[in-house]
């Protein structure tokens, strides 16, 4: 017997590819409904697959040899029924021999059904076993090629190979082969949140005025991030703000951030030196918050980190501080881990990435996580002040690193 499974649309559909192929004498033994394969098969309709059966000429023999078991039976009955009470000596020899060869005939028949069914066993076992490991064969296939082309959309996406990889890893670590690639997809995207981590934006003091600094390299968009930041405690949260600025090299964005304080309606002060920062807090100290304006520099030149020190440490223990670096999502990698391992001997700080609409590449922003373990804080996504700012959300960056760009 012929027993073969077919996949349609529909149970007609897949009845229609069962005649073609095996002829009018199939019949349908069992139907389920069963979900597609592939990448992103989650994507796809349901499917219905039928198992169907057609008989064979060996399953045709062994009827036969059935049927004809049966017949010698009934005719060793007939036999008995139709001997006489005394039959002479030459007819109950050839009553012998008759059935002699009736037990003859009937055990080869037997013997070789028992042959065919052992036969058409083996060949149903061999059948599953060739099934089973195509299928083993298909689902590491598939699982193969989601790994290589997650890899790939994840290095596009500018995360580094070291990441990349280990995520890819963790894959073969978790998951069988033939595993749903929905699965998969579904639990790297979670290890991808859960590697950014808890987010971690400015929050009030529990008592007086927070100090927060925000440093960083020229060009990131320091300024303009302090006054977004500023705009929403003051304008949404009704927070009470004062602007300070220790950036005494570019007068644009002392300006800048002047203008920036008058339109808000809160102080603001120009800082020379870190005996002036103590003196200008301890007039703000019944506010929520005061922020730091700080001079980009190159993170190679070290008098300049000096100077900056002396300002982040001005306070001391005194009041409860925080420090921001900000950083530009366009930046080279390399470049991102030298400022990083630059301020991390300045200060203890988190991190807010700025121009993020620049650029379809984010994977820095999971690279410079795992590098420096600082908490993500903010993202802004353009120059409009204060709406292009967001504080960072794992889930959605996590999305953008899974998706293939164009």
């Amino acid at each position: 017997m012929i027993i073969k499974k077919f996949t349609a649309k529909t149970e007609e559909e897949a009845f229609s590819q069962a005649k073609a192929e095996l002829g009018e004498g199939v019949s349908i033994i069992h139907s389920r409904n069963v979900k597609p394969k592939g990448l992103f098969s989650f994507l796809r309709r349901m499917q219905v697959e039928i198992t169907v059966a057609m008989e064979e000429e060996m399953d045709r023999g062994e009827s036969v040899a059935r049927e004809t078991i049966a017949k010698v039976d009934q005719l060793r009955q007939k036999e008995e029924k139709e001997s006489a009470p005394e039959p002479a000596e030459s007819t109950r020899l050839s009553e012998t021999h008759v059935e002699e060869k009736l037990d003859n005939i009937q055990s080869l028949l037997e013997q070789k059904l028992s042959r065919q069914t052992a036969e058409n066993k083996e060949k149903k076992e061999e059948e599953k076993k060739e099934e089973a490991k195509e299928e083993k064969t298909e689902g590491k296939k598939e699982l193969e090629d989601f790994c290589r082309i997650l890899y790939n959309t994840l290095t596009e996406n500018e995360v580094s190979e070291k990441n990349a990889n280990e995520l890819v890893d963790d894959i073969g670590q978790n998951f069988a082969e033939g595993a749903q690639v929905e699965h998969v997809l579904s639990h790297i995207y979670q290890k991808i949140v859960l590697k950014f981590g808890k987010t971690e934006p400015i929050s009030p003091a529990e008592k007086g005025v927070k100090i927060i600094f925000f440093v960083g390299p020229t060009g990131v968009g320091k300024t303009t991030t302090l006054a977004k930041i500023a705009s929403k405690f003051r304008l949404s949260d009704n927070r009470k703000v004062a602007l300070f600025t220790t950036d005494t090299y570019r007068i644009s964005a002392t300006d800048q951030l002047k203008t920036y304080a008058g339109i808000l309606g809160a102080p603001f002060h120009v800082i020379y030196s870190p005996e002036e920062l103590k003196e200008n807090y301890a007039n703000y100290k019944d506010f929520d918050y005061i922020l730091v304006d700080t001079a980009g520099h190159s993170h190679n030149n070290e008098e300049q980190k000096q100077e900056m020190a002396t300002f982040l440490n001005a306070l001391g223990e005194e009041a409860p501080t925080e420090y921001y670096l900000v950083l530009s999502a366009t930046t080279k990698y390399k470049d991102l881990l030298a400022i990083a391992d630059a301020y991390k001997q300045l200060c203890p700080y988190r991190l807010i990435f700025t121009k993020l609409d620049e650029t379809k590449e984010c994977g820095n922003l999971l690279n410079l996580r795992l590098h420096t373990g600082a908490s993500m804080s903010y993202v802004t996504n353009g120059q409009n002040v204060p709406e292009d700012i967001e504080i960072f959300d794992p889930q959605t960056m996590a999305r953008m690193l899974l998706t293939e760009q164009e």
